[in-house]
């Protein structure tokens, strides 16, 4: 095995050097992109251009004219026809009583029932609605969720790219004692292992990066992957637990389900109105045209006769009930949905917190700290290179653990902004 790098002359300022690399690993770096778009200019993307919010918006505006429709009374009928015509000449002044007829007749439903119905569509609206905010504050969700994802993997591409760099001063390190006969071949051969391991890692992150992107585009409805801002966003600060549970009620997921049981409801009133009789009122106008009859005027009214109630009006008043039922019960369990999710993300989030501040304060500063004593230990010769080697990855480990706890402290601060949202987000 043939090598041709040699051990530098200025040993100490090499060992410097390698450990200023692995100090730099923590050092964030932004990369420069032109016009990149900020999370803020895709939030008002995603509401103004997304496919699905549109078609909410024209089946809210569809229910909303069918309300006024469905409260109208049906048309009026008029009815022309011609009465007691003598079949031998057809003639309209040959015999009295023969005469031509104008009628007109308008059908009043059961008292209340158009109203109902036009408030239980209504309420249907407002329903959608509500439904059109709750899927507007999920598709910010769910761009804030693909957004961190990028930029977390864009931070540990060049944390790894970064240790490729301090894993190359440990392989110049090894070179060096090996070929001074201070250390065996496997310990060259380990250190370029831990190197070329490395780009698997680079090509997975890359790889996530780019599903992240991908997801971007598909929200914000774009043909191409955006060029995004690499600044970890400022999220609204998460209320607390109380607050939180206090503002439940006013969740647009939460009422889209309320307004759905309340329209239920009124179809269980509007179904019971079916009982009363249904009013049709007529009145009719007949010309005679023979010499001296006087001419006719009619008049009427009509009633349904609701007689077999079990076979029609109580199905449907059942019907409706059942409906209402089911209804209710998709109500409470959207709340039950809601509360136990709210328990359990906002936990999730004090305990990020604590992860977080436990990892800068005492984990990653200790693991710095045990790789800078196995560096100089090694440098003195007291220590094998499989410890250099395993400190460097501990310093890798609890850095990208650092940046893991970031993004999912991010992700859950975006979690309970939604749970918390009443759809204000929403033009």
């Amino acid at each position: 095995m043939s090598h041709s790098i040699g051990w530098p002359r200025a040993r100490r300022s090499s060992w410097c050097k390698t450990l200023s690399i692995g100090l730099a690993l923590f050092m964030p770096a932004i990369p420069v992109v032109a016009n990149p778009l900020s999370l803020r200019q895709a939030e008002t993307i995603t509401l103004r251009q997304n496919p699905d919010l549109a078609a909410l918006a024209q089946k809210v505006a569809a229910l909303r004219h069918r309300a006024v429709a469905v409260a109208q009374l049906p048309d009026p009928h008029l009815s022309v026809g011609s009465e007691n015509l003598p079949t031998n000449s057809f003639a309209m002044n040959q015999q009295q009583m023969s005469m031509l007829s104008f009628g007109l007749s308008q059908t009043f439903p059961p008292f209340g029932k158009l109203g109902l119905k036009g408030q239980q569509v209504d309420m249907q609206a407002r329903a959608v609605t509500d439904s059109r905010h709750a899927q507007a504050a999920e598709l910010v969700l769910l761009l804030r969720r693909a957004w961190l994802q990028a930029l977390a993997a864009d931070d540990a591409v060049r944390i790894v790219r970064q240790q490729e760099q301090v894993e190359g001063e440990s392989i110049q390190a090894a070179l060096a004692r090996y070929r001074a006969a201070r250390a065996p071949e496997s310990d060259v051969l380990r250190s370029e292992l831990a190197h070329d391991g490395l780009a698997n890692e680079i090509d997975r992150l890359k790889v996530t990066r780019a599903t992240a992107v991908a997801q971007i585009a598909r929200i914000l409805n774009l043909s191409k992957p955006p060029s995004i801002e690499h600044r970890w966003p400022i999220l609204p600060r998460p209320p607390t637990l109380a607050t939180l549970e206090a503002r439940l009620s006013g969740q647009p997921l939460l009422r889209a389900a309320r307004a759905e049981t309340r329209a239920a409801r009124i179809g269980v009133e509007a179904a019971r109105r079916d009982r009363l009789p249904q009013i049709t009122v007529s009145v009719g106008y007949g010309r005679d045209f023979f010499p001296g009859s006087p001419n006719w005027v009619s008049a009427s009214v009509g009633l349904s006769l609701p007689i077999f109630p079990q076979d029609r009006q109580d199905e449907e008043i059942a019907s409706a009930q059942a409906q209402s039922l089911q209804a209710q019960y998709r109500y409470d369990d959207q709340r039950l949905a809601l509360e136990r999710e709210a328990r359990a993300v906002f936990a999730r989030h004090e305990a990020l917190k604590r992860q977080l501040a436990r990892t800068d304060q005492r984990l990653l500063p200790t693991a710095r700290d045990a790789f800078r004593a196995t560096l100089a230990a090694y440098a003195a010769g007291e220590a094998h290179l499989n410890a250099v080697l395993h400190a460097q990855k501990a310093v890798l480990r609890y850095a990208l653990a650092r940046l893991r706890y970031r993004q999912d402290l991010a992700v859950s601060t975006a979690e309970l902004d939604f749970l918390a949202t009443k759809g204000a987000t929403q033009p």
